[in-house]
């Protein structure tokens, strides 16, 4: 295929100053066989009004409408209706069938349930032509399908593409029979209007080379153990299926598990060093908010713990812990589950640098989340050797010639 269909997916929350440049970028790529997924997570300002005037402007894109629920939520709800699955097609195509879906996220098991037509149309109604709106919070409870053969690019919405991104990226996985292409990005500092080349937050310009046979091998030799990819490039969805992998529900940093995942299943990736597309830090986003004094209305995920603390930072601080073990916690899961023994060996410092955690306020208990993993790491490491000295008794006995 030389003129592959890429599903760019875009989640959408109050950024009814950035998305109009956003949105001009995606569909004035000089790549042109796009399918656009807009996800509007519960906008209260005028990203909806943006997002619909959008729809009547450009027939590749199709919009999703939906409870506000976080970035992990809305991102999981594009992968759901990309172009070739079976949901998409039930509102697009007028397909209404039964689907088949399987059971649960983050196994290699694909034991599957059937999703009746019926549940589809009260989860879901159609507004009008390419627009669907969803009271959903986590859709994955309700629908996870086997992806299409198609090539996904994520790209948030307070940041946007140079006009070749994805004739980049569609050349080189095309030429080089990629599973994950990346490209370099520069950074624009909203504050003092200033760009930024190369910048720290692009671990991949700091590859030691631009092409690597598998993704756990570029992990390795560049000693990358926090890693984290989502919007920085492309990738083929057929990947996810091998996991049923999706983004944690709930969490922030969801790009630090999913990323990781996503490379250890991968084989090959290439990076661009070339600028393709501009980040952009801004101090009132999800990750940079600087506020002290907890705002009257916290994001979901934060307002249980409101009552525990007197600062906004604290808070969010607590929070961010949590989701980091949260991230330990998948990657702890995909090792074991793991029956690639090149893997499995070779992906437990991957979730180590999680557990060097301290709390004064635990409302959550995270120090026995801790505990409970550290317990595990030990029972596993004492179980894989007692096997190994089963299968290999003399190995017990062995004379200590430096006694």
């Amino acid at each position: 295929m030389n003129n592959p269909l890429i599903s760019i997916i875009i989640p959408i929350y109050n950024v009814e100053s950035y998305l109009k440049e956003c949105l001009d970028s995606v569909i004035n790529q000089t790549y042109e066989n796009l399918d656009i997924i807009l996800v509007d997570d519960g906008s209260n300002d005028r990203s909806l009004e943006i997002a619909l005037e959008y729809l009547q402007k450009d027939e590749r894109i199709f919009l999703i409408s939906k409870e506000n629920s976080g970035l992990s939520s809305a991102r999981n709800v594009g992968l759901e209706f990309i172009r070739g699955t079976k949901l998409r097609a039930f509102f697009e195509d007028n397909k209404e069938e039964d689907i088949v879906s399987f059971e649960k996220t983050h196994t290699f098991k694909k034991n599957t349930k059937i999703v009746k037509k019926e549940d589809i149309k009260v989860n879901f109604k159609q507004i009008q032509k390419r627009y669907i709106k969803t009271n959903l919070e986590n859709i994955n409870e309700f629908i996870i399908q086997e992806l299409p053969n198609s090539i996904i690019h994520f790209l948030d919405s307070d940041d946007y593409f140079l006009k070749d991104c994805i004739k980049l990226c569609i050349q080189n996985m095309i030429e080089k029979d990629l599973d994950i292409c990346v490209h370099n990005f520069d950074e624009f500092h909203e504050n003092d209007f200033k760009f930024i080349k190369n910048p720290d937050t692009n671990l991949m310009s700091k590859s030691k080379k631009d092409f690597y046979e598998n993704g756990l091998k570029l992990l390795q030799e560049n000693n990358f153990l926090s890693f984290y990819f989502a919007w920085q490039g492309a990738f083929n969805a057929v990947i996810l299926n091998d996991y049923i992998l999706r983004f944690t529900h709930g969490i922030y940093h969801e790009d630090h598990d999913f990323g990781t995942i996503l490379f250890c299943l991968a084989k090959k990736i290439y990076y661009i060093d070339e600028t393709s597309m501009i980040y952009r830090i801004r101090d009132n986003s999800i990750i940079n908010c600087k506020e002290t004094s907890i705002p009257k209305k916290l994001p979901k995920n934060l307002e249980p713990l409101r009552k525990y603390f007197d600062n906004y930072q604290e808070l969010r601080e607590y929070f961010k812990m949590y989701c980091l073990l949260i991230i330990a916690k998948q990657i702890f899961i995909f090792n074991l589950k793991s029956k690639n023994k090149f893997i499995s060996k070779s992906v437990k410092r991957y979730y180590y640098i999680y557990f060097d955690q301290k709390f004064y306020n635990d409302p959550l208990n995270l120090e026995e989340m801790i505990k409970f993993f550290i317990k595990r790491l030990i029972l596993y490491r004492r179980y894989m050797k007692l096997r190994f000295y089963i299968r290999h008794p003399k190995k017990l006995f062995k004379k200590d010639n430096h006694a």
